[in-house]
């Protein structure tokens, strides 16, 4: 029986890839809710940390039942040798898009307060290094590590991501059932960020294919984004209501970040062509070197 799923993991690698990850990371999701527990590092460490590694670890289960080197995959994942410009691209595109989408949102009457800005350095640097390792960026070793150049192999790379980016987002379904910590988002906001993440998944696989496959770099954008999302100013007296935010105030904040996004992929696409750089990456986890 353990010998017959092996070979069927090995082959259908890329459904039993994302029946991997939505497995493991909505079951470790629900235990959390299960148990009733409170917002406190316990339930941070399950949800924010060890979900998270869940398509990394699905990816790995893959690798294995195939036949190929988990130990070599996990080793070029570390990639960091490549040109400077896909580090700048990895750290400053989020920016841009971050404080441009503030901008917008500003210019549309959203509660931005840019009198409160305060550009700290030390603290951007350790979001960024945090949401890199442990923050979200960990998703990267399925996502962009496995995924990506599983699928542009017979897609493409552009197709490659943007499926890519249905199922990331459909995989964060959880957050937003009751219980889970987006639960209370209005409709519109949940468009928006659904709509951001395939976009924003098309980002991740460009830097990613651009740097030879790097997926440290897709990381770094990855935990770049998470750290730069919370850094627009924002006018907590309309935002708050007492002491729960009220989500409908962000619409034009997100709305604005996800529309930016696309027209940064649009950009992309269009100089690059719909390949991303995909003949860049040729992936062989077969052999130990």
């Amino acid at each position: 029986m353990a010998s017959l799923l092996k070979q069927q993991i090995g082959q259908y690698r890329i459904t039993s890839f994302f029946v991997l990850a939505y497995a493991l990371s909505w079951t470790l999701d629900a235990i959390p809710k299960l148990l009733g527990m409170e917002p406190s590092w316990g339930r941070w460490f399950i949800e924010g940390f060890l979900s998270p590694l869940s398509p990394g670890v699905a990816a790995a289960i893959v690798l294995w039942a195939s036949g190929e080197s988990v130990r070599k995959w996990l080793r070029d994942i570390f990639t960091w040798r490549v040109h400077p410009k896909w580090y700048a691209a990895a750290i400053l595109i989020p920016f841009a898009i971050t404080y441009a989408a503030g901008v917008a949102s500003w210019a549309l009457g959203g509660p931005i307060d840019w009198a409160a800005f305060d550009f700290d350095p030390i603290t951007i640097v350790i979001g960024i290094v945090l949401g890199t390792f442990i923050g979200g960026g960990q998703e990267e070793f399925g996502w962009r590590g496995f995924a990506q150049p599983e699928l542009q192999e017979r897609y493409g790379g552009l197709a490659a991501a943007l499926v890519i980016g249905v199922f990331w987002g459909l995989w964060h379904l959880p957050q937003f059932v009751p219980g889970g910590f987006r639960d209370d988002w209005p409709l519109e906001l949940v468009v928006a960020y659904f709509v951001g993440i395939i976009a924003f998944s098309v980002l991740l696989g460009w830097v990613f294919n651009g740097s030879n496959g790097s997926v440290l770099l897709a990381m770094l954008m990855h935990g770049t984004d998470n750290a730069t999302t919370g850094q627009v100013p924002l006018d907590l007296d309309v935002v708050l209501v007492g002491d729960t935010i009220d989500w409908s105030t962000l619409v034009t904040l997100n709305g604005s970040h996800a529309v930016l996004t696309w027209a940064v992929i649009l950009f992309i696409v269009l100089v690059t062509g719909a390949h991303l750089y995909d003949y860049r990456v040729s992936p062989d986890w077969n052999t130990e070197t």
